[in-house]
């Protein structure tokens, strides 16, 4: 490898080292898309740069380095340049993959720590009045204290009465004080048949 080369190298080294903390940096900071600081649009300004060196590097301008033999003085192999564009295009697409992959994540973690802050909550103390429906979460947990009611089955199937060890299906009466969990977010619930009910409810639910 010449000089040329070396240089070249080194430089774009250079440049593909400071577009990976660019892109760390901004997904850390929340960089405003579109700008110099995003890492999602950098590509284009790399292959500026990069094009730019090579020209500079080909007219001699960046410093004493042996012409090379036919191609003119200080001319840099274009083969070359190519292979180290594809290079940092290659290293860009994999920049912007993790960050992407990072969003996901964040978002996953952001929806684990609400269900587990959820949970810490601990029960909630619901009233009802008859004729309302109590449509519960996946994975919620409910105990009828006083009133009556009856189970309102999903589309995938009804309460299960951890209690009694058994399923509960649509318009099954509620034995109170039995712990009832909701497996899927799919229409599964409550009925209140009595004037008044009141539940203590762990997890998402909703009043109709």
């Amino acid at each position: 490898m010449n000089k040329n080369k070396r240089v070249l190298f080194i430089v774009i080294a250079f440049i593909c080292v400071t577009a990976a903390f660019t892109a760390a940096h901004a997904a850390a900071t929340s960089a405003q898309p579109g700008s110099e600081f995003d890492p999602l649009v950098t590509k284009s300004y790399v292959d500026e740069q990069i094009q730019k060196l090579s020209q500079k590097i080909g007219s001699g301008s960046s410093g004493s380095a042996r012409p090379s033999t036919g191609t003119g003085s200080g001319s840099v192999d274009e083969q070359v340049i190519n292979n180290l564009r594809t290079d940092v295009s290659d290293l860009t697409s994999l920049i912007i993959e993790a960050y992407m992959r990072i969003q996901s994540l964040e978002k996953q973690n952001m929806e684990l720590i609400r269900k587990v802050e959820e949970l810490e909550q601990g029960f909630t103390v619901v009233e009802a009045a008859k004729g309302q429906r109590i449509l519960l979460g996946a994975g919620a947990e409910v105990i009828v204290r006083s009133g009556e009611a009856l189970a309102v089955q999903g589309e995938l199937g009804g309460l299960a009465d951890v209690t009694a060890a058994k399923d509960l299906t649509g318009g099954m009466q509620i034995t109170n004080q039995h712990l009832l969990i909701s497996s899927r977010k799919d229409g599964r619930g409550l009925q209140v048949v009595s004037d008044v009910v009141f539940l203590l409810i762990r997890g998402g639910y909703t009043i109709e």
